[in-house]
């Protein structure tokens, strides 16, 4: 109901000050006069010579005769019912006069001929004063150029006009448009007025036009967009050669012909294009069949405005107009429908397309009738430009929205890809390293199945364990547990030498195999409780005891350490390959985000690359976690590809100030043989890449550069030989993170 009230509402508007314009009167012509003794034409616009003329038909001659009547016009601008002859219906000559009684203030008059549909000599007290083609000559071309003639000065009180007429190319004879008196210079403004007008019109619609016509060719080619093209250019020749007429100012009046092809090629064909446009905009209210068989009946007269002569086609135009009257029944109909369903933009089309099909209704009506009156053409065209610009703008706006919709989806596809061609280029390594605990935990968990099963079998054979050595094996437990840094191999054999020297100086037995055990533990000092207890309750059994549990409880260390390392690779992939395009801003550790990814990569790094981090510990910062893994990858693979897997690797992490706008950065920096200079501008454009086929899709730093500008971040390069350094800042979005102590 919203919809329909403001419809309404903006209706009445549009008839009130229709309405308005009507309440305003002119003087009127009374029995072939017009008394204009106390008119005063400076306070008052031009206006059209209404009412009773005086009319002699079949002939030319200054003074009436019984033959001589008066008609009104435009009430009747046909005279064919007038004439007595047997010619053709219309194909007539006639005498149209008016004597107009002058004001005393007499500044230069002048006559407005909008346009002639016959040939015409206007005569000023029997003198030409203008006129329309020639009524002598037979061969003339049609003459429809707007003419303003200006009036003879003269110190008589009236003066008399006198028209001749001759109808050789329009069968509806007579005066069709009533010509216009007033001030020449009063009437050269209006002209102008309407010129420009009808400028600013004709341009909108063929800006329209040609936006649409763009959109067809550089968008996915919807025949509506043609369709809505080729009638608003249709409507751009229209208004050219209705009203001012401003066509015939590039052509000259010799092409008269012409004009009026053009003006019924384009109305005919505008109504076939409008609703081809509206249809596509409806398929479902009607059958196309319909619509197609419309459009080849309109194509007959549409041929004949081409190739027919000036006679044929003035003479089927009445009927042709009874056929656009259907067309307008069913545009009225389709937009209906769209309204009624509150399609998307349904009130801008709507209105747009009503107001149009009333104006050209009221037009069809008066020319079928034969009436003269206002031609609301134009106002429904003017009217029709402004809600079409509403409704496409809107149109256009959720074909934007969607747009972006769809190239986040296509970024989302191309990120995945690009993540699935980063694994594919480690799955090697990251497969070494994720084998490499798996295959610890199964050699541990073996040496622990034997250590227990042997140890089992030697129970039986083993003498008890006294009491008092338990403190020894719980300490050793505990050592075990701990996971203690074990010596390297030189340490280790003069630990375990020290260890040895003690248990002889003590005379402790088994010493050897106490030294390996301590030392292996990660012992570095003997407490002196554990040598009251071995040099007083030490057995073989308290040995074998003692080297089960420590190996037993390493091995269970090992194993934990090997499946934590496991679980991290695993995790930090499942965190790699997730990524959600409608993710929300997270806040996170640059440093916690660049270690997930070294750790994936690890396998790669570790052999012939020296990996140098400095991390500084700076605030959190907001950003889209997944998006930046991918800009990690992408420049840490680039990095040791480049090095050909063997050089130095070097990533900071830091905050600065740009521009007085607070960055973190990530620095990563390869002493690879850095990118050559010709290319140094192009290594983000997409599909960029300097790697051998099949190995690089040049995606991955023109998706990078994409994910940073989201981010509202900078990427840089600089580039030279042994160093190639890309920095990324990214903005503190908080202000309050930011911490100046840590700036670069």
């Amino acid at each position: 109901m919203q919809v329909y009230a403001k419809i309404l509402l903006f209706f009445s508007i549009t008839f009130f000050f229709s309405c308005k314009r009507d309440l305003n009167t002119n003087p009127l012509i009374f029995k072939g006069n017009l008394d204009l003794t106390n008119f005063n034409f400076i306070s008052h616009p031009p206006f059209p010579l209404e009412g009773e003329w005086s009319f002699t038909p079949g002939i030319f001659q200054f003074e009436s005769n019984a033959n001589s009547i008066f008609i009104s016009i435009p009430d009747v601008p046909n005279w064919n019912a007038l004439q007595t002859s047997n010619k053709e219906d219309g194909l007539e000559i006639g005498t149209y006069q008016i004597t107009i009684h002058l004001p005393k203030e007499r500044d230069q008059l002048a006559l407005y001929f909008l346009g002639m549909h016959s040939d015409c000599e206007i005569y000023q007290d029997a003198e030409l004063i203008g006129g329309f083609g020639s009524i002598n000559d037979e061969t003339s071309p049609l003459d429809r150029m707007p003419k303003v003639i200006p009036l003879k000065p003269t110190n008589q009180s009236s003066t008399k006009l006198t028209l001749f007429v001759k109808n050789r190319f329009y069968r509806w004879g007579g005066i069709r448009i009533t010509p216009i008196l007033g001030l020449e210079t009063s009437i050269e403004h209006s002209i102008q007025v309407s010129q420009l007008k009808e400028t600013i019109l004709a341009g909108g619609l063929l800006f329209l036009g040609l936006y649409q016509l763009g959109i067809y060719f550089t968008r996915r080619k919807v025949r509506g967009s043609l369709y809505f093209f080729l009638f608003c250019f249709l409507m751009f020749l229209q208004i050219l050669v209705t009203g001012s007429q401003s066509l015939f100012l590039i052509l000259g009046k010799e092409y008269g012909g012409l004009v009026y092809r053009i003006d019924l090629f384009t109305e005919y064909a505008g109504v076939v294009c409008g609703l081809m446009y509206i249809h596509c905009l409806t398929k479902e209210y009607i059958h196309q069949n319909i619509i197609y068989g419309y459009s080849l009946v309109i194509l007959i007269p549409i041929l004949n405005t081409i190739f027919g002569s000036i006679q044929s086609i003035s003479s089927y135009h009445f009927y042709v107009l009874c056929l656009i009257i259907i067309a307008l029944v069913i545009l009225f109909y389709l937009i209906f429908r769209y309204i009624k369903d509150i399609r998307s933009g349904s009130t801008y089309l709507g209105l747009s397309v009503i107001l149009l099909i009333i104006a050209a209704t009221n037009d069809i009506i008066l020319t079928l009738l034969h009436k003269q009156g206002t031609l609301h053409l134009n106002i429904g065209l003017l009217l029709f430009v402004f809600f079409q610009s509403l409704f496409l703008s809107k149109h256009i706006s959720g074909e934007i929205v969607s747009a972006e919709i769809k190239f986040k989806d296509v970024l989302f596809q191309l990120i995945q890809s690009e993540k699935l061609s980063s694994i594919g280029m480690t799955v090697t390594s990251v497969a070494h390293e994720i084998n490499s605990p798996l295959s610890a935990v199964i050699l541990t968990s073996d040496s622990i199945k034997e250590n227990i099963t042997d140890f089992f079998r030697q129970i039986p054979n083993l003498e008890s364990i006294s009491k008092n050595s338990y403190p020894f094996i719980l300490s050793l437990v505990e050592h075990a547990i701990l996971e203690n840094e074990l010596p390297s191999g030189t340490e280790y054999r003069h630990r375990k030498s020290e260890f040895m020297q003690l248990f002889q100086e003590k005379q402790i037995s088994y010493g050897d195999q106490y030294a390996d055990l301590f030392t292996n533990v990660g012992i570095k000092e003997i407490p002196s409780e554990w040598i009251q207890i071995l040099s007083k309750h030490n057995s073989i059994s308290l040995v074998l005891l003692a080297e089960k549990i420590v190996s037993i409880l390493q091995g269970t260390n090992a194993i934990q350490t090997s499946a934590n390392r496991a679980i991290k690779i695993a995790q930090a992939l499942k965190n790699f390959t997730h990524f959600d395009p409608k993710a929300e801003l997270k806040t996170i550790n640059l440093s916690d985000s660049l270690q997930q990814i070294l750790t994936i990569l690890q396998g790669s790094i570790k052999h012939g690359i020296e990996l140098k981090t400095n991390f500084v510990n700076i605030p959190p910062i907001d950003c889209y976690p997944d998006e930046l893994n991918q800009v990690w990858t992408n420049m840490i693979q680039n990095a040791i590809q480049s090095m050909n897997g063997k050089g130095k690797l070097t990533i900071e992490i830091n905050q600065t100030i740009l521009k007085n706008n607070q960055f973190a950065y990530v620095s990563i920096e390869d002493s690879g043989p850095g990118v050559p200079k010709d290319i140094l501008d192009k290594i983000f454009d997409p599909f960029f890449t300097t790697k051998p086929i099949g190995q690089g899709t040049g995606l991955g730093l023109y998706i990078s550069k994409q994910i940073i500008e989201k981010h509202k971040g900078i990427i840089d390069v600089k580039s030279q030989k042994g160093n190639t350094k890309f920095i990324v800042y990214l903005p503190y979005l908080d202000k309050s993170n930011f911490i100046n102590d840590g700036a670069n």
